[in-house]
């Protein structure tokens, strides 16, 4: 086996589009401006068997005040909320005997590469769908489970509305019969806008929204990510929100409910619903079940709950350093006092 630092963007992204694992989050635009953004050193890692590459990890690096974090993806800033590795195309076909050889490999290497850099604090937060991580955990990190909102839109549409809320249902009609114009835009100004008021809210856990960041990933990016606007027959917004549109089709960042007399942020998910089914999208997904406020809104749309996993290593000091950041630095007040998250 074979650990190194893959420089080839092309051959970076051929793996990511034939893997069954790999997201627009893994595409070598969006790691290298991520890390461009979020001030981490990028570590485009790539495990070979033989001449064989069979699998990559984007890795985030940086050293604060002595202290080494490694993450996958970085937290908050980036706005991902899943990263780590990226396994072969038919990885998931393989018997269970030659799927967990090659999570051997992977773990033994990365391992090896990690106890090299020896972060205090380690997090690599995996995609849906890759749940099996006892390598690591025989290799003595720990775990944690996260979940995620999705429809399976191999369905009928009349079964998809089928398992929406009762009270939803009715809302969505209602704003049908009233007459309502969905536009895909790359304009991102009205959304930005629209995120920075949701974030600077007093009880939000803020995190580092950065335009330019945006606006670059939209710019690489023109047909996976888009900015939707629903307008009522007067013009006015009332809904937003942006996608990704890759692989599956993804509710990327929400924003606050527009106060109308319609349900607009209802109605907008429920025509993405029908245009990701008839742009051919298997899974439709709606990130946030792990964000208690959301919760019961998002829990009326969509009928699957899915797991992903998070392996994490911390020791003394890192574990220290969490603890300051989620109890004292993550707090809405001082965050504001101390970094420009809102541009």
């Amino acid at each position: 086996m074979t650990l190194e630092i893959v420089k080839d963007k092309e051959i970076w992204d051929t793996f990511v589009d034939s893997s069954p694992h790999g997201l627009l989050f893994h595409k070598w635009d969006y790691i290298t401006i991520t890390a461009q953004h979020t001030g981490y050193t990028l570590l485009p890692y790539g495990i070979y068997k033989g001449n064989e590459l069979i699998c990559l990890t984007p890795l985030y690096f940086r050293s604060t005040h002595g202290v080494k974090t490694l993450f996958s993806p970085p937290p908050m800033q980036a706005i991902i909320p899943y990263q780590g590795f990226v396994l072969p195309e038919g990885f998931d076909t393989l018997k269970q005997s030659k799927r967990e050889a090659i999570m051997d490999l992977v773990a033994s290497d990365l391992s090896a590469e990690i106890n090299a850099i020896s972060p205090h604090y380690l997090s690599l937060t995996l995609v849906p769908g890759l749940t099996d991580i006892r390598q690591f955990l025989w290799r003595g990190y720990a775990s944690n489970i996260r979940y995620t909102y999705t429809i399976d839109l191999a369905q009928p549409s009349t079964a998809i509305q089928g398992n929406f809320h009762y009270k939803l249902r009715s809302r969505i009609r209602k704003a049908e019969e009233a007459g309502m114009d969905l536009v895909r835009s790359r304009d991102i100004s009205t959304l930005y806008r629209s995120v920075a008021e949701r974030f600077s809210h007093p009880d939000m856990n803020i995190p580092m929204i950065n335009r330019r960041y945006f606006e670059d990933l939209f710019r690489a990016y023109p047909d996976h990510i888009a900015a939707y606007y629903l307008y009522d027959r007067e013009g006015a917004l009332a809904g937003t929100v942006a996608t990704q549109e890759y692989k599956r089709f993804l509710l990327w960042m929400g924003t606050p409910r527009i106060e109308g007399t319609h349900a607009g942020n209802e109605y907008l998910q429920w025509l993405l619903v029908q245009h990701a089914k008839a742009e051919g999208y298997r899974t439709f997904e709606n990130i946030g079940a792990n964000t208690p406020d959301l919760n019961f809104f998002k829990s009326r749309f969509c009928s699957d709950l899915e797991i992903y996993m998070e392996v994490a290593r911390r020791n003394m000091v890192g574990a220290l350093a969490e603890w300051t950041y989620t109890s004292i630095i993550n707090k809405p007040w001082l965050k504001r006092r101390v970094v420009p998250y809102i541009e």
